[in-house]
């Protein structure tokens, strides 16, 4: 629903905040002064794939961008996220749980089932890098571009297809599915046009099934030398 859709919009941008006044109280305790160059929504909502969920359990992915002439070009990645936290934990109070440092992200996560993923990056010039379990090369708009120009090719059904996919996949609590990346570039790769959306729908899992039983190999269509798998 829209109302939820502008929620998570507010969410982002009260968290955001937040991060750049408890980076001012960081940089004052540590003699530093770090800042957010830039800020870019990411993922789902995003894309206007985002479906609903009966637990609430919506996410909306932030890239939080900084300078490498600011970050410090020595700064490993845990560094990185860790400033992130500490300036987070600040401000964020009476949370589910405190801002953590995932993997490819840190997450701030509320007790009624939002949680937000601030992807971690830092700009060199014209090329970014994000702050993984190291620093790799990734624009972070390449994806949301990616799909909106999937859109603009095959038309608004391959966005309708990628929510029914999505809501599909969560349907039984006992399956184990990919996430909704990997679902959006298997319905891109295996769209299928019919008047009828139940029909599109319908004929593109059919193709995708096919497609899985010949390779289940699932590559970034922005670089198609990385795997999604992992």
């Amino acid at each position: 629903p829209r109302e939820i859709q502008s929620d998570l919009r507010e969410k982002k941008k009260l968290n955001l905040d937040r991060l750049d006044s408890g980076l001012e109280e960081y940089n004052d305790e540590n003699n530093t002064d770090y800042y957010v160059s830039d800020t870019k929504e990411q993922g789902s909502v995003a894309m206007a794939t985002v479906t609903q969920n009966d637990s609430k359990d919506y996410d909306i992915d932030v890239a939080v961008i900084f300078d490498e002439d600011n970050l410090g070009e020595d700064t490993g990645t845990t560094k990185a996220k860790n400033i992130v936290v500490n300036a987070l934990k600040k401000k964020c109070v009476n949370f589910k749980t405190e801002p953590t440092a995932l993997t490819n992200c840190v997450r701030i996560e509320y007790s009624d089932g939002y949680h937000i993923d601030f992807a971690i990056y830092k700009k060199d010039g014209d090329t970014y890098y994000h702050a993984g379990s190291s620093w790799q090369e990734r624009n972070p708009m390449a994806i949301n571009d990616w799909f909106s120009e999937a859109v603009k090719e095959k038309g608004t059904k391959l966005r309708s297809v990628v929510r029914l996919s999505k809501m599909f996949c969560k349907s039984r609590d006992s399956w184990v599915m990919p996430g909704g990346l990997i679902q959006s570039v298997l319905c891109d790769e295996c769209f299928v046009d019919y008047d009828r959306l139940d029909e599109c729908f319908y004929y593109t899992m059919k193709n995708i099934v096919d497609r899985l039983d010949d390779s289940i190999e699932v590559y970034n269509p922005t670089d198609a030398t990385k795997s999604l798998l992992l």
